[in-house]
């Protein structure tokens, strides 16, 4: 506990230098005191300090604006060029480019972890907010998928006296305490995508019911109301695969012809998906789509058509994340429809904490069944062979789609 400790009197003696707070003597005096002079050298280096994206345990501070940004590694011309040309909700809860206020705002963004690109891009959508406010800065933090982690993140965002909070959280009940300190605190707090069942300033998400209705709504009018269907669910039990499997059996109730022959938990990957459809696939000779939760998925579920040698049954498969290489999948016939749930609401989530800050009221918020308000975002159109080349690049991550085994 006591290197713990140490670490985060670290963490907040840099912060306070690279924000400007104390001196260069000052960090170098303190830091000597507490055994990290080799760390604070790092910080008085700029091209260093920013280039790995984390400071100390995993904190990185916006610091000066032609600097590359912690974690996304983007400078603000280019944060500033992913504002214009890729976010979808620029016109929720709509802010006028330049000063916020007549002072300075330093917000906290605490993130579940940054092992997958849809978080990495969350954060890239809060950054790229940010750089249209010249006084507001950021200070983010990485959760490593970790509860007890994600808590302390929030312990030492209120020890660096942030002015605001905005928190995506690794699990709702278990980031309830960490909620609380900051509403004990009086300080915004934001909450986006995953929610905390206690009192918040403002909950922001998507529904993966109504993308996944949307989705199904596709998949019956491409099979004209008939056909059986396979479902690769997510992870048994979590929110989404609860919600996308009752957005899909909401559409069902209105096309009696649509019959689900099989249903099974894929975990949102591919290894399980293919397992689950090699079963299927001998189980059942007249399958005529494949309904996934994600498109890993629906990858993997494509490798075991191929490998059945049942390319010839023209299998469709509807899916849902929304990355650019779902999209291409589109665009290059693997799949029908792809759910648009998109992870670039961190700037919503930003303005939304700046508005609060100024003390005006987030505008159709609502009341819901927690604590505190809501905010819900519409859903993003179903992306098709129709309106993909509408989306291409406007999706999450950089990575390529796998080459479809059955071309």
């Amino acid at each position: 506990m006591k290197d713990i400790s140490r670490e985060r009197r670290l963490n907040a003696l840099i912060n306070e230098y690279l924000t400007g707070r104390t001196t260069r003597r000052q960090l170098i005096k303190e830091a000597a005191k507490l055994g990290g002079l080799g760390l604070a050298v790092t910080a008085l280096v700029p091209q260093l300090s920013l280039a790995g994206g984390r400071l100390g345990v995993g904190a990185g501070v916006v610091a000066a604006q032609d600097q590359k940004q912690p974690i996304t590694n983007m400078t603000t011309a280019e944060l500033l060029k992913f504002y214009d040309e890729v976010l979808p909700f620029k016109d929720r809860l709509p802010m006028e480019k330049g000063q916020s206020s007549d002072k300075p705002i330093k917000i906290g963004f605490s993130q579940t972890g940054f092992n997958h690109p849809w978080r990495i891009e969350m954060l890239k959508s809060a950054q790229a907010e940010v750089a249209r406010h010249p006084n507001v800065s950021m200070i983010v933090t990485d959760g490593n998928v970790d509860i007890q982690k994600q808590n302390n993140d929030i312990d030492d965002l209120l020890a660096q006296d942030v002015d605001a909070v905005v928190m995506s959280p690794v699990e709702s009940a278990g980031l309830a305490p960490a909620a609380a300190k900051v509403m004990t605190a009086s300080k915004p707090l934001i909450v986006l995508d995953r929610d905390v069942p206690n009192e918040k300033t403002l909950f922001i998400g998507q529904s993966n019911v109504t993308m996944a209705k949307a989705v199904a709504d596709v998949m019956i009018k491409m099979l004209n109301g008939k056909g059986n269907i396979v479902e690769l669910t997510g992870l048994i039990g979590s929110s989404p695969a609860i919600d996308r499997q009752k957005g899909m059996e909401e559409a069902l109730q209105g096309a009696p012809g649509m019959k689900v022959i099989a249903s099974g938990d894929a975990q949102w990957i591919r290894d399980p998906a293919v397992k689950l459809m090699d079963d299927f696939l001998v189980a059942h000779e007249d399958i005529n789509a494949v309904f996934s939760h994600a498109e890993e998925s629906s990858w993997g579920a494509q490798f075991s058509i191929a490998r059945a040698n049942r390319c010839g049954a023209h299998i469709l498969h509807f899916t849902h994340d929304g990355s650019n290489a779902g999209f291409q999948s589109v665009k290059d016939g693997l799949f029908a429809a792809d759910g648009n749930y998109s992870p670039f609401i961190g700037d919503v989530g930003v303005r939304a904490a700046l508005m609060v800050l100024q003390g005006q009221e987030v505008p159709d918020r609502e009341k819901y069944e927690f604590a505190g308000w809501l905010y819900r975002l519409p859903d993003l159109p179903v992306v098709t062979a129709e309106n993909v080349d509408q989306w291409i690049g406007k999706g999450w991550g950089d990575f390529a789609p796998p080459a479809n085994p059955c071309k």
